[in-house]
């Protein structure tokens, strides 16, 4: 009974580890391959033995033919490339393009029919003669040609004679029990191969220096690489590097044979100039010597001269995290890499260029990495891509942790440690990065198939986000048993295929916990983390403490508690309630009390995690005022300040101070605050800004209220015998609509605006007015291409003298790239229609609510949305200032109607040095006061600086826009986008 009962328990342990009955299949690989280096072309013969261990018959095997992924600019790569803004390949010549081409797949002597993907330029489909039942195998083989792309586009490819030759080969896709695994080549999303072994054997002219997977079988290229680092120690020694080194191609060739097994692809690089370094390093468990090697150019030589203690170390914490390096060596070579800053393959990694020793040693670290995620641990890193980049960050940001404790990686990146950005360390990199995102509303779950992502959540969430919750889950279980769980996990799936299951049922089976806050909330949502220290109460001998979860995550809570600097208590409170209570004996003299005193749980929200006993108020951090700008340190109220200079026709010349607690990441709630003295007019004026966002579950990325506030000077004499001042309140919400699971093309949001704006003379008040708007905006947006469309419904009333109006407004827009590549000029095409349904006016000749033909006067403004120099300046050089919107015509009119006005406007950037020039075109119709339709037309040159300044120059314009000869300053329009609120410290692209 007792074996049968131990025979059983084994049983479901297994069914509980592997689901069902593990099987995968295997393919074994033989390659000889020739380069040729005048023409950048690879010949090679290939068979491969398909074994199939599934329970399933085969009657066909998809195979990837990658390298023509470079053929075209209709391919899945180009595609993905061009959406994201790099037209390399999309509009490349053909010279610099490549492909796999010479195919003839067979079975001894019989030829297979292949039928090519529909979609897909870089898949086919080989239909086997017989069907490949369960346990049976086939030896394939065919000759096969690689037309060698340029290095500029991807991961395959040469610049001059320096090769990186990766995913080059006929591979068969993978299959398991979903199915096939076809998938075309990108650049954003890696791989899911099969394990198998390689002998490949590798033609190539004599003096080339060749790294590659596997290990290296030819005796005379072992010699050759002992010269070799030989020549580079005498190199180091007698610092004489020849860095324009130009070596030409050796008349005689040499054959150099690697073998590999267990692995599931296979990479080589050559060069001519390498410099070579060979270490080793002794694995913590095993005991094994495994050999490290870097191979560089001699430009790099000063970066790379501690390679080989990265690779070492690297190597060796790797292996005592997560169990033993399998290989014989690990090579790290210095190629040109277009997609990322390193790639790895099985035994071997290129490292993109790296500005510093500081920079490589992170990079090499990583993609060594790599060969325990996904090298020896094989997931499918096109669907979950953060069970291979994302385990591997964490690893990165332990191996950092524990070799430079006290780095400040970050805060030299951020102006080299300037403006209050000081001892930020690599891991706070990740952590202010997934913050940022966060409270933008942008960030996508960590279970995201790589070519869902947006590029930025790409680098950010399935990198640095993955990393973190990573951490917060090793402080949670302590370094021991999360440690216990890693190789665990290792030793189980090692050469095997895991899926995210399977690593949750070998952290909760080990460490006994429930971790659905973990592999549910934080991997599979975008739910965020906000814990908060709610009270803190001391009683007798006891300290008495509530936490509130404020979040969407239930996760565990670190608390720790002090007294005079030293740790007393350290406890995890359990995930299960909204609201935990917790009783401490307090004979120590407890006096701060803090959640996650190391910033290991990447919540949204710190600054509700303390409780002091010596500050003023317990649970808010000491206020401290400082220069400029500086990050979000849970340990201060950060306050910042700097002088400013500001102008306008009223005030004159302003000068005044900025105050905010704008920081990075950003807090919750935001002020800015800049009063401004005018020392001519002898009187303040100014601005503020305070917001607060919400991150909503579900329906709305994000939500932001706030009130605007401003206060500025009008013209003398324009609406009193004296000087007038204006000053308005705007309260707004903004709400981004939409979830953010998966990447969109397009982008919603709603803008409700409410204002409330008085001007006043020194005497009393001239005018009072109230209103407010929604607009509705949505964007779709391609490489190529943006269109937006408005709808916009504004309302305002005069309290004083009954005028109001109500308006609609719909206003479509569409930006084309027409020229490509390396020019990148835009032609822009706007419709508007707007319409005053509510119009009631005591002076109808005045222009404050009538729609303008041309852009958006500062007297238009009448929402206060813009910062103009001279706001109701009719004549003279700020009158000609006015913000795109309404018929945005661009020469300065004052032509407008009281009923409605439609316009088609056109901009096209000139494809000339500098960027700055294009022409413009308007036209555009509108009824008069007796209702007659008047046409009217313009165009011209302009010149833009970006979205901050544009001059406008009408070279014609129908008559009764103006007479461009008799007073032609006063038809040139300009903008100035000066407002610093709606320039980024508010909301971006919010108006």
């Amino acid at each position: 009974m007792k074996i049968i009962f131990s025979l059983l328990f084994i049983s479901l342990i297994s069914s509980s580890v592997f689901g069902q009955k593990y099987w995968q299949q295997e393919v074994n690989y033989n390659i000889k391959v020739k380069l040729d280096d005048e023409n950048h072309i690879l010949n090679g013969l290939e068979s491969f033995v398909y074994i199939n261990n599934s329970p399933d018959t085969l009657n066909f095997i998809y195979v990837h033919l990658w390298p023509n992924a470079y053929a075209s600019e209709k391919t899945s790569l180009s595609k993905q490339l061009s959406a994201s803004g790099n037209d390399v390949l999309r509009f490349s010549d053909t010279i610099n393009r490549g492909k796999i081409y010479n195919l003839d797949f067979k079975i001894e002597e019989e030829k297979l029919k292949v039928i090519y993907d529909d979609t897909y330029d870089d898949i086919c489909k080989i239909i086997l003669p017989n069907r490949l039942l369960p346990g049976e195998s086939v030896k394939i083989s065919t000759p096969f040609s690689v037309k060698i792309p340029s290095g500029e586009m991807s991961r395959l490819g040469h610049i001059g004679q320096s090769y990186q030759i990766t995913q080059w080969y006929p591979k068969p896709a993978l299959y398991d029990k979903n199915g096939w695994n076809q998938i075309p080549y990108l650049n954003q999303g890696e791989f899911y191969s099969e394990y198998g072994s390689f002998d490949v054997e590798i033609t190539l002219p004599s003096n080339y220096v060749i790294a590659a997977t596997g290990d290296l079988q030819t005796i005379s290229e072992i010699d050759f690489l002992k010269s070799k680092v030989d020549a580079t120690q005498r190199h180091y020694a007698l610092d004489s590097f020849d860095k324009d080194k130009n070596i030409e191609s050796s008349k005689d060739f040499k054959t150099v044979r690697f073998t590999q097994a267990k692995v599931h692809d296979f990479a080589w690089f050559a060069d001519k100039t390498y410099e070579v370094l060979k270490g080793s390093v002794i694995l913590p468990n095993s005991k094994d010597t495994v050999d490290t090697w870097a191979m560089f150019t001699p430009k790099n030589a000063a970066i790379w001269k501690n390679s080989i203690e990265y690779l070492n170390d690297g190597t060796y914490y790797y292996s005592l995290w997560n169990g033993d390096y399998p290989y014989s060596h690990v090579t790290a070579v210095d190629g040109t890499i277009s997609a990322g800053g390193g790639m790895e393959y099985p035994n071997i990694t290129v490292i993109g260029n790296t500005s510093n020793q500081k920079d490589l040693e992170v990079v090499i670290v990583h993609e060594v990495g790599h060969n325990w995620f996904y090298g020896i641990l094989g997931t499918n890193e096109r669907v979950h891509g953060w069970m291979d980049e994302g385990l591997n960050t964490l690893n990165e940001m332990r191996y950092i942790q524990t070799k430079y404790p006290n780095n400040s990686y970050f805060s030299d990146m951020l102006l080299n440690n300037k403006f209050h950005f000081e001892d930020l360390d690599h891991h706070d990199s990740g952590d202010i990065s997934y913050q940022l995102l966060a409270m933008l509303g942008e960030d996508q779950p960590i279970e995201t198939s790589s070519e869902k992502f947006t590029p930025m959540n790409y680098g950010v969430v399935m990198y640095q986000k993955t990393g973190l919750i990573f951490f917060y889950l090793k402080a949670y279980l302590g370094e021991e048993m999360f440690d216990k769980c890693m190789k665990s996990y290792f030793e189980t799936w090692k050469f095997k295929h895991p899926q995210p299951k399977d690593l949750c049922n070998i952290f909760e089976s080990i460490s006994g916990k429930d971790l659905k806050w973990m592999f549910v909330d934080l991997i599979q949502t975008t739910n965020h983390i906000d814990y908060k220290l709610k009270s803190v109460r001391i009683k007798d001998d006891s300290i008495r403490i509530k936490v509130k979860n404020k979040g969407q995550v239930d996760g565990p809570i670190e608390l720790k508690l002090y007294s005079n600097d030293t740790l007393i208590y350290t406890k995890w409170v359990e995930p299960g309630l909204k609201l935990n209570k917790i009783v401490f004996k307090d004979s120590l003299g407890i006096d701060f009390v803090v959640i996650d005193k190391d910033n290991n749980i990447p919540e949204i929200n710190r600054s509700n995690n303390q409780w002091n006993k010596t500050w003023l108020f317990n649970k808010f951090e000491p206020v401290r005022l400082e220069f400029l700008a500086g990050d979000n340190d849970q340990n201060r109220t950060s306050n910042f300040w700097t002088p400013i200079i500001l102008g306008n026709k009223y005030d004159h010349t302003m000068v005044g101070a900025l105050f905010h607690n704008y920081t990075i990441p950003s807090n919750r709630f935001q002020y800015l605050i800049a009063p401004l003295y005018s020392f001519s007019k002898k009187g303040i004026s100014g601005i503020g800004e305070f917001s607060y966002v919400y991150l909503p579950k579900n329906k709305f990325k994000m939500i932001r209220v706030g009130t605007s506030i401003k206060s500025f000077k009008n013209e003398d004499n324009f609406y009193s015998s004296g000087t007038s001042n204006y000053a308005n309140i705007s309260p707004y919400a903004f709400l981004k609509i939409g979830n953010r699971k998966n990447a969109s093309r397009f982008d919603h949001s709603i803008l409700v605006q409410g204002i409330y704006n008085n001007i006043f003379s020194s005497i009393s008040s001239i005018s009072e007015e109230v209103g407010g708007f929604i607009k509705f905006k949505s964007r779709y947006s391609s490489s190529d291409a943006y269109a937006d469309l408005i709808f916009r419904n504004d309302l305002m009333s005069n309290l004083m003298n009954n005028d109001k109006f109500g308006r609609f407004s719909i206003k479509g827009s569409y930006k084309y790239k027409y020229l490509k590549n390396r020019k990148k000029r835009w032609v822009e095409l706007d419709a508007y229609f707007g319409t005053n349904y509510t119009f009631n006016q005591n002076n109808i000749n005045s222009s404050r609510y009538r729609i303008s033909l041309s852009g958006v006067s500062g007297n238009q403004d009448v929402f206060y949305e813009d910062y103009y120099l001279g706001r109701t300046s009719v004549v003279g050089k700020y009158s000609g200032q006015q913000s795109n919107g309404m018929g945005n015509f661009k020469t300065n009119s004052s032509m407008s109607s009281q009923y409605w006005v439609a316009t088609f406007n056109t901009y096209l950037q000139l494809p000339i040095n500098p960027n700055i020039i294009g022409v413009f075109a308007d036209l555009g119709c509108l009824p008069m006061n007796d209702k007659s339709i008047e046409l009217a037309f313009n165009s011209g040159l302009g010149i833009r600086f970006g979205d901050v300044f544009g001059l406008y120059l009408p070279l014609y314009n129908t008559v009764n826009l103006g007479n461009l000869y008799s007073d032609y300053l006063s038809s040139i329009r300009f903008t100035f986008k000066m407002n610093i609120v709606n320039i980024g410290l508010r909301i971006p692209n919010l108006y």
